[in-house]
């Protein structure tokens, strides 16, 4: 049975019952939108399907995609699909793509400008909280932007990044917003190390914070941490790294083992010998070990 999209809420309210989180997998393209579906599917798992407003063309990118094409596409994918599915346009440091994307009807959105001081920050989301919510769209929000992002980084700082309590209580209050990005002590690599997360400090912004908690950066988490966290009340997981680098390796050891230099075969065949096709499944096996790792399995 096809099921339409729901609303994020409800997505939440139903994970926060069984105690288990919702991943966002970030993809860029068809192919890895597909992943994403395929996996959910195959799992029965809730997913949230969507792309990076970090990531999407912007003054310095070299191509100009157009963005309700993106919207439209994702939006169609995961109404197709039979298990519940959310949209969304996340992390983006343009007020004017976030509110297209309002416009779009995505099931929630993110603004984040790590330009942009706390006041400035609290300010627009505010603004973007209210347009949203007037179009039955939800909106996720943080502080600050999540360690690591964007840097480069390959060694744990010796610092770990905690979002205040108190002034996470009055930003959320302030602003409206429907779920809140916390900084436990996760970061950002790109390298194979791993974090440990600050639990003391999670029972507290769930303590204080009456609105579903997502953890960024999940990628860089050991998996018992990740457990731990979702059952002190992480409900929404973002997966970048992980399943990039996946689809990242499986193209890169397919290019090394071509032999029959044939383009017909190797790309958009979709037989055996097709490199794209076998990043896609690559990607797609990463996400479902995530889902399993979630908790969300058979959560339809």
């Amino acid at each position: 049975m096809i099921m339409s999209l729901i609303s994020f809420q409800k997505l939440m309210n139903d994970a926060e019952r069984h105690s288990y989180a919702v991943g966002y997998f970030e993809a860029w393209n068809l192919d890895s939108f597909l992943a994403v579906c395929n996996a959910a599917e195959n799992m029965k798992s809730p997913v949230i399907i969507g792309f990076s407003g970090i990531g999407f063309p912007g003054p310095d990118h070299f191509l100009k995609d157009i963005f309700d094409i993106y919207a439209k596409l994702i939006n169609e994918l995961a109404s197709s699909l039979t298990v519940p599915a959310c949209t969304i346009f996340n992390e983006s440091p343009s007020k004017d793509l976030v509110q297209k994307a309002i416009k779009q009807n995505l099931s929630i959105v993110m603004f984040q400008d790590p330009d942009l001081n706390c006041n400035e920050q609290e300010s627009i989301i505010k603004e973007l909280s209210s347009t949203a919510h007037k179009n039955n769209v939800a909106i996720e929000g943080a502080m600050e932007t999540q360690a690591g992002l964007g840097k480069d980084i390959i060694d744990i700082p010796e610092k770990e990044l905690l979002t205040d309590i108190k002034a996470a209580k009055s930003f959320v209050e302030e602003t409206g917003i429907d779920a809140f990005a916390v900084n436990i002590g996760q970061i950002s690599l790109i390298s194979e190390n791993k974090v440990r997360l600050n639990f003391g400090h999670l029972e507290k912004l769930k303590k204080e914070i009456g609105i579903p908690l997502v953890l960024h950066g999940g990628s860089s988490v050991y998996d018992e941490d990740i457990k731990k966290a979702i059952k002190l009340g992480i409900r929404k997981i973002n997966i970048g790294k992980a399943v990039k680098e996946a689809y990242l390796k499986t193209l890169r050891k397919s290019c090394s083992e071509i032999k029959d230099y044939n383009p017909y075969k190797l790309i958009g065949s979709g037989l055996e010998h097709d490199i794209l096709i076998k990043a896609r499944i690559s990607m797609q096996k990463t996400v479902e070990e995530l889902m399993i790792l979630f908790g969300s399995v058979g959560k339809k």
